[in-house]
């Protein structure tokens, strides 16, 4: 009996519990149909209670919910909040577009169990549109706007810090664009959210570039591969090392971040260090072999750095990336460093005793008379430190007025240098002052062809005058030159100008001494006032007959 009893109890909790199950899956299915129309459990549309809603239902409590509707402006840096009102912006509800038609159709109402747990939030991306020139004008009003207490928002950087490039962070301010912010809170107001959060929804300016910008460190990088190069330049016994500074100064980048050089920065620095090194066109000081010491002015000798083609070497330097150690690039060199940069083998010329020194290694190995340029017709040599631009054998000369062959050639300034003078009997003296070259320095042709032996181009030539050391030789002759010119004026007429110019030359171009000498000195100046009288009457009477003239042409116009 007791085993009946205990199936009949087993097939009747059999029944029950089927009967349970069948009931459970009607109401799952029921409901499941349910809400494929109506939104789960625990759910809301944009704010808005939604749970067991249909979509109409739905949309008539989110206009109900718009009426009332605001947002607010929360500045979390102040602790303030500013509240604007959907009356201010216009609201209007805009459900017409079947977004939440859409929020049921894409909801598998056969999960609605999950959701009795765990609820759902639906956020369309527009309910209502407003008034955007208000909302607008509203945000402009605002304090965190109107502010001029500002930080300004700036993006990281690559920095110099004295040693090398490092990232400078970013900086979060608090400028506000408020055209972006409105974009911001239009986006909330269109799904009806109650607030915005200047900093936590980013309304302050954002950096576009962060810290750890992959192309930001990567520049640090590169810009620090140049940075950090040792770049070193050999000039004699001294160094010259860039510093890590300068170097910087010459490093740029494009808003890609691709770095570039700042070549005015670059030629800046060469042509600083030109101006340190260069010793082209500086005075010279010259012990003389007269036993006194001269300042030579600067000529076309010296040390000069070649300004374009240093930049070249520098940025192949820069882009090698390597470490340098090198001297500058030069358009001229010179003997040596130091004070005197021609060394100790050079020509020395003094006009004042009209003669020539060559030094090879400091030591005089040759020396010679010369005849310079002739002062009556001011074509004396210039004086200065100059280089001999080239040698040449069996060259022709032309000037204005001459064309001349010479054996040895050697100029060192413009049309003046060096060669011999085969029409020329006797050299020194005082020959240069009224019968000297056109510019150039006249020597014997053995003188010549010595000098020619020894020198080439580069080779320094330091000119100059050393009063003291005049050689007498000629000097009677000068004044017999200058006597004879001021004779040969004779009467004065108006065609006596070039003959009384040609003397009072003559006249200036001699020494102290030798202006002594000339007798008939006050001939020229008797001269030179006739002259100057017969030149003022000439005019005087021009102008009258031009005067009479006019007035002729005058009275006939009348008549």
């Amino acid at each position: 009996m007791s085993n009946y009893f205990g199936k009949v109890k087993t097939k009747k909790a059999s029944i029950v519990f089927g009967l349970v199950l069948i009931v459970l899956l009607a109401v799952y299915i029921g409901l499941g149909f349910f809400f494929e129309s109506h939104f789960f459990a625990h759910s809301t549309v944009n704010g808005v209670r939604s749970s067991f809603a249909s979509a109409e239902t739905v949309k008539n409590r989110i206009s109900d919910a718009s009426k009332d509707y605001s947002i607010t402006i929360v500045d979390e840096l102040n602790d303030a909040e500013y509240e604007i009102s959907a009356d201010e912006i216009g609201i209007v509800t805009s459900l017409e577009n079947q977004e939440i038609e859409k929020f049921l159709d894409s909801q598998n109402g056969f999960a609605w169990p999950y959701y009795l747990i765990k609820g759902k939030e639906y956020v369309p991306d527009k309910v209502v549109s407003f008034d955007e020139s208000a909302l607008l004008a509203k945000l402009n009003s605002l304090e965190p706007v109107t502010t001029t207490k500002v930080t300004e928002t700036k993006d990281a950087i690559p920095e110099f810090d004295g040693n090398k490039f490092v990232v400078k962070d970013e900086v979060y301010g608090t400028n506000i664009n408020v055209n972006d912010m409105a974009k911001i809170v239009g986006k909330k107001i269109e799904s009806l959210q109650k607030t915005v959060g200047l900093k936590k929804d980013k309304c302050f300016v954002q950096p576009k570039v962060t810290a750890d910008s992959k192309e930001l460190n990567e520049l640090v990088d590169e810009l620090n591969r140049h940075v950090l190069m040792n770049i070193t330049y050999l000039v004699g016994d001294e160094k010259e090392v860039v510093p890590a500074s300068v170097i910087a100064s010459w490093l740029t980048y494009d808003e890609n971040y691709q770095m570039s050089y700042n070549m005015d920065e670059m030629a800046n620095f060469v042509a600083s260090m030109a101006t340190k090194y260069n010793t082209y066109g500086n005075e010279k000081s010259l012990d003389t072999s007269w036993g006194v010491n001269v300042t030579v002015p600067g000529g076309n000798y010296g040390w000069k750095i070649d300004n374009e083609k240093e930049l070249e070497q520098l940025k192949a330097d820069l882009d090698a990336g390597k470490d340098v150690s090198r001297d500058f690039v030069y358009s001229q060199t010179a003997n040596s460093r130091g004070a005197n940069d021609y060394g100790n083998s050079y020509i020395e010329v003094n006009i004042t005793a009209q003669h020539l020194y060559l030094y090879v290694d400091g030591v005089s190995v040759f020396d010679t008379d010369v005849v310079t340029g002739n002062l009556a017709n001011n074509c004396g040599t210039h004086v200065g430190a100059y280089r001999i631009a080239y040698c040449e054998k069996d060259a022709t000369l032309r000037g204005d007025d001459y064309v001349s062959h010479v054996g040895f050639w050697m100029p060192f300034h413009g049309g003046e240098g060096l060669h011999d003078a085969t029409w020329r009997n006797t050299f020194g003296g005082q020959i240069y002052r009224t019968s000297g070259s056109h510019g150039c320095v006249n020597l014997p042709y053995s003188a010549a062809k010595t000098i020619f032996g020894y020198v080439k181009a580069g080779y320094p030539v330091l000119v100059y005058n050393l009063p003291g050391t005049e050689d007498s030789r000629g000097a009677q002759s000068g004044v017999t030159t200058c006597i004879n010119a001021i004779n040969s004026i004779g009467p004065v007429t108006g065609a006596s100008g070039e003959a009384i110019s040609t003397a009072r030359n003559i006249y200036n171009a001699l020494s102290d001494d030798m202006k002594a000498q000339v007798s008939n000195y006050d001939v020229l100046c008797g001269a030179e006032a006739q002259y100057s009288a017969v030149i003022a009457q000439a005019q005087a009477e021009a102008d009258a007959a031009a005067q009479a003239e006019a007035a002729q042409a005058a009275a006939n116009g009348q008549e």
